[in-house]
């Protein structure tokens, strides 16, 4: 039996002790009641020597007044810190129950209970940042479990006042520590700040610890657990726990990278990513585009793309042979073609393309998703290491096909992106008159080295080609990879003479006929000859006619229906070719597009839902859906699904992206930030950069933001907007405004060319107007900015320019006109708060009562 402390018993000025529940880095926790208040509480007494000195104690009760402020059902508060007969002491919530580590005694936790526990302390870290505070000893030791099962996370926030004590590392550095060593981020070891992602390094070693029962590192020597934090891969958890399900995997080590920049930038985003795989929520593609909020203010709006990558992605989990990783996203690559000739290559990609095709297929049923082939090409990708940065992808196969004296052959690789080694390979050879053999051979051995084991429905489903004459098969391949990039019209004219040859050899080919359907649609788009749809429509409906349970008759009718404004119709087909191929990105996105065509929110909300229920492991639903909640302003929604394309896909650059925007969409420009800059540090691109270069605009960090223009503009030299940008970054920097008179040169020169493809456009007269006013040419300014207001009188942007032009030459009421006008047309207030040109008016009447100050 443990001692009895000599002080339980005692009365410490109103609190009598009752007994000791705990010790840790800090002191002794008692039990103890207080009189005054008739209830009991926790005593934590400081260890002797904790506080040195009187200073130091002013110091610590600060700390803990600060505290005690903060309220949150799953922290225990902080009451008091006082000093009674020479002993210090923080009086504390009581929390009845057991600590999280105390549980841990029983093994690991099911793992819908390491989801729901994530979820609360995930949601109290997000509340503990917002109020500026790390917790900072984040451990199964600092979480009690109430008798209802509540986490009450314990101490946030009181390591920082610990004494600073030090590990050293095998180096022989000594290295600051203020917290519990395996719980610690790697940043702290290096002796840097902590912050809120420091918070979600530890969380990532507590759900760790709950899903198998270990900790991540857990060496004895404390030099070496340093080295193994700071270096070290841990165990993947489904090692210790074989039934933990990919999605909670995939968060936990998100949270354990060793970069900070790497992890979940807030624990908002750790809650969602929970969340959505807990809702069994999941992902679908779309066309691609980037998107831009409203054009706010011509001279600072960084081009805030939302980078849409559209493919699908796999997120469930396989093991591979000996050292393989286990797939998270795979993606076949264009196709490597040795003889050059242009039918073999187009026979090739058509083959990827059916290929891919039945793969999707199987994702339902497996751990499995594929980036279409289509998406592929639309983003220029070729190489694996693209294919990781644009897509997030792991896994990569690489095909090589030769066509030569009756032969074709197909050599592929299986190849892990992140090790840079092949996996798993093989060569196929067939007769060049029997394509049935060589695909299905193909796919085989591919499902082979991916371990995938197929029931006798799903092989049925991979060996499927809808004829029976070989040669319309490889036609109907040759004219399906020269649509795959129907933006060329030889690729098209091509894709229609191979869909009628296949058709010559098999007149009720369906697939042949709803591809030369699609190739006729394609080719009416570049030409606009009418005649064109008739032919498309006659092909789509007599694929249907012959085969009712293709799917892709109905895409191709929903495709003409939808392009010629039968939203109604474009519904019922995309909604058949969605019952019928519940994988086909195709189909819902086209559903989505058609009930917003009709101005039918629900419906297209309902759509992208659905996506995701059938798919919850495919980020791309998520990140449609993120985009549908941006343009309704739903930014709260739009920033759970993002942050759930990045818990699917965190090694792409297009959910951090994303995230950013919609911050600075907001007007977070700090929570931007993060979220920008790990996007960059995966692949750096001019919008990135751009959108990074705003948020710190908006904080007023001008040379940071003058930095960070001039490397988008390495990026993206022809972009005015950017040019502009830069200047207006130049203007305001402390000592570099005689640099934005060439920035404002540039981007009048770039924007006027502009302005001969489309003199109409006021977004471009807008922006010369404005830096014609910012170069000092008074009259070229107004010239320029009546044309936009003559086009667009009612524009919030044009008129915003307006007011900030004739504010540039000191025209004050003449400006706040401007300003009235373009507030009541709806441009932001944050805006006109955050936009430095109008200081002069902040003592304005008039501009304060815009602001709402008045």
């Amino acid at each position: 039996m443990p001692a009895v402390s000599p002080i339980v018993g005692r009365n410490l000025g109103r609190y009598r002790i009752i007994d000791q529940v705990g010790a840790g880095g800090m002191g002794v926790v008692f039990r103890a009641h207080d009189e005054r208040l008739g209830r009991d509480v926790a005593l934590k007494i400081l260890s002797p020597g904790t506080l040195g000195d009187e200073k130091a104690r002013r110091r610590f009760r600060n700390e803990a007044l600060t505290l005690s402020k903060f309220s949150h059902p799953n922290v225990a508060y902080i009451f008091d810190f006082d000093t009674c007969d020479g002993i210090d002491f923080l009086v504390m919530e009581f929390v009845d129950g057991v600590t999280l580590q105390h549980k841990l005694r029983d093994g690991a936790f099911p793992e819908e209970e390491v989801i729901r526990l994530g979820e609360k302390i995930a949601n109290a870290l997000g509340e503990i940042a917002k109020f500026g505070l790390v917790h900072r000893d984040l451990k199964p030791t600092n979480v009690m479990l109430t008798p209802s099962g509540e986490p009450k996370l314990l101490d946030f926030g009181l390591a920082k006042l610990l004494p600073a004590n030090d590990v050293t590392r095998s180096q022989g550095e000594a290295v600051d520590l203020a917290g519990t060593l395996p719980y610690m981020a790697p940043e702290r070891l290096r002796g840097q700040p902590a912050d809120s992602r420091t918070d979600i390094y530890s969380l990532g070693v507590v759900l760790y610890e709950l899903a198998t029962a270990k900790r991540p590192f857990d060496g004895a020597v404390p030099a070496q657990l340093v080295e193994d934090i700071l270096h070290k891969s841990p165990p993947a958890p489904h090692q210790l726990n074989p039934s933990l399900t990919a999605g909670l995997e995939a968060i936990i080590l998100h949270c354990l990278a060793k970069e900070p920049v790497r992890r979940y930038q807030s624990a908002a985003e750790v809650h969602a990513a929970l969340e959505a795989i807990e809702s069994g929520a999941g992902l679908t593609p779309a066309t691609i585009r980037e998107l831009k909020p409203s054009r706010r203010k011509m001279h600072l709006v960084a081009l805030l793309a939302l980078i849409v990558v559209v493919t699908a992605f796999l997120m469930g989990w396989h093991r591979f042979r000996r050292a393989a990783p286990r797939v998270n996203q795979l993606v076949i690559l264009p196709l490597t073609a040795a003889s050059g000739d242009s039918d073999a290559a187009a026979f090739g990609n058509g083959l990827i393309q059916t290929l891919t095709s039945r793969l999707t297929k199987l994702t339902v049923t497996h751990a499995l998703q594929v980036v279409p082939a289509s998406e592929i090409r639309a983003k220029n990708v070729s190489s694996l290491r693209e294919a990781s940065e644009e897509f997030g992808a792991n896994l990569g196969v690489e095909v090589n096909i030769e066509r030569t004296a009756g032969r074709v052959r197909v050599n592929y690789a299986l190849i892990d992106a992140k090790l840079h080694r092949q996996i798993a390979g093989d060569t196929i050879t067939a007769s060049s008159d029997d394509p049935f053999a060589l695909e299905d051979q193909v796919a085989e051995s591919l499902v082979g080295a991916l371990q995938l084991q197929l029931g006798p429905q799903e092989k049925k489903v991979l060996t499927q080609h809808d004829t029976e004459q070989p040669a319309a098969y490889d036609y109907y391949l040759q004219g399906r990879g020269y649509l795959e990039d129907f933006h060329k019209p030889e690729n098209v004219e091509n894709a229609i003479v191979e869909f009628n040859r296949a058709l010559q050899y098999d007149p009720n080919y369906a697939l042949a006929l709803s591809g030369l359907g699609e190739a006729y649609w394609r080719k009416y788009e570049q030409t606009k000859h009418t005649e064109l749809v008739r032919q498309a429509k006659s092909s789509c409906q007599r694929a249907v006619q012959l085969d009712n349970n293709q799917a892709a008759g109905h895409l191709c009718l929903g495709l003409l229906d939808e392009g010629t404004g039968s939203y109604e119709k474009a519904i019922e087909e995309y909604n058949t070719a969605a019952e019928l191929e519940p994988t086909s990105d195709a189909a819902f996105s086209g559903l989505a597009k058609a009930y917003q065509e009709l101005g039918r929110a629900d419906d297209a909300e309902k759509t992208f839902r659905k996506a995701i229920a059938l798919r919850p492991n495919y980020w791309g639903s998520y990140n449609r859906l993120g985009i549908f909640y941006m343009g309704a302003a739903r930014y709260d929604d739009a920033v759970q699904m993002f942050s759930q394309v990045i818990a699917l896909v965190p090694d792409s650059f297009a959910g951090y992206s994303n995230l950013g925007g919609i911050y600075i969409q907001r007007g977070n420009y700090a929570e931007a930030i993060p979220a920008l800059e790990r996007s960059i540090a995966i692949r750096p691109t001019a919008a990135a950069v751009s959108n990074l270069a705003f948020a710190h605009f908006n904080l007023k960090q001008y040379a940071q933001s003058a930095l960070l223009f001039e490397k988008a503009t390495q990026l993206d030299p022809a972009n005015f907007e950017i040019w502009g940008n830069l200047g207006d970054a130049y203007y305001w920097a402390q000592n570099q405004r005689s640099k934005s008179h060439a920035a404002y040169e540039r981007a009048v020169n770039l924007a006027s060319k502009a302005l001969q493809v489309n003199s109409r456009d006021t977004t471009t007269l807008t922006a010369i107007a404005y830096y014609q006013a910012m170069l000092g040419n008074s009259r070229l300014a107004r010239s320029y900015i009546k044309q936009a207001l003559r086009i667009a009188p009612n524009s919030s942007d044009v008129l915003f320019n307006a007011a900030l032009i004739e504010n540039q030459f000191g025209r004050t009421m003449e400006a706040l006109n401007y300003l009235d006008k373009a507030v009541a047309a709806g441009c932001s207030k944050a805006l006109l708060q955050d936009t430095p040109n109008f200081d002069n008016l902040r003592g304005e009447a008039r501009f304060q009562k815009l602001l709402g100050l008045l």
